[in-house]
């Protein structure tokens, strides 16, 4: 019987989904968004708790309206960290947790 996947190999299964969550986030691109997070993910918003891949891809799309700037992902295991910033200085992240290929939970930061 297989042990649980290390941190390494969580980390390098989840890139190339916050890579094209981070592409969509620049490019405004709502169906890969849309893709990238699983039926039944969870986002934590200052307005409550969002469910499900639509309302959490929607809400990124939101806070993708507003940043001019996207950063790298910023990774530990499958979880990281996705930083934005405007011109104006302001700055954000979204922190998300993948599983499986798709998002499981966000939070914004």
């Amino acid at each position: 019987m297989a042990g649980h996947p290390t941190d390494a190999e969580r980390e390098a299964d989840a890139l190339p989904v916050l890579l094209a969550v981070v592409g969509a986030a620049r490019a405004g691109d709502a169906d890969t968004l849309r893709q990238s997070y699983a039926d039944d993910a969870v986002w934590l918003a200052p307005t409550g708790t969002l469910r499900g891949a639509g309302d959490a891809a929607a809400r990124h799309l939101e806070i993708a309206a507003r940043a001019d700037e996207w950063d790298e992902p910023q990774q530990q295991g499958a979880k990281a960290a996705l930083r934005w910033r405007r011109a104006d200085g302001a700055t954000g992240a979204v922190v998300v947790e993948v599983r499986r290929g798709r998002i499981i939970f966000a939070a914004e930061g």
